[in-house]
């Protein structure tokens, strides 16, 4: 077992993971404050849909980032930690995107 590469890609994902989490939480509620700080959404139930999915969002961006360090801390191959926590990362960032995207884009 070689104990190097498996450390690298524990340092690796745990310093994306930690960055995915600022970046992911940062977004969410700057969302959540662009909504509700310009009043676009007009009515108490819209507001509560805005925080709402905030909410869930950050709850996501939690789950993915904390669950790609840890299948990368628990794995005991190094092609584990880095597919594994990579994977689970990436499959996060992509939500991120898909969810900025819609969010600044959106008419």
């Amino acid at each position: 077992m070689d104990q190097g590469s498996r450390t690298a890609a524990k340092v690796v994902v745990g310093i994306l993971g930690g960055l995915y989490l600022i970046a992911g939480l940062g977004l969410t509620a700057f969302a959540a404050f662009l909504a509700l700080a310009f009043n676009d959404t007009g009515s108490p139930s819209v507001t509560k849909t805005v925080l709402y999915t905030a909410a869930a969002f950050a709850i996501w961006v939690l789950l993915t980032g904390i669950g790609a360090i840890v299948v990368a801390l628990e794995a005991d191959e190094a092609v584990t930690a880095w597919l594994g926590g990579l994977g689970v990362l990436a499959l996060g960032v992509v939500i991120v995107g898909a969810f900025a995207v819609w969010f600044f884009t959106k008419p």
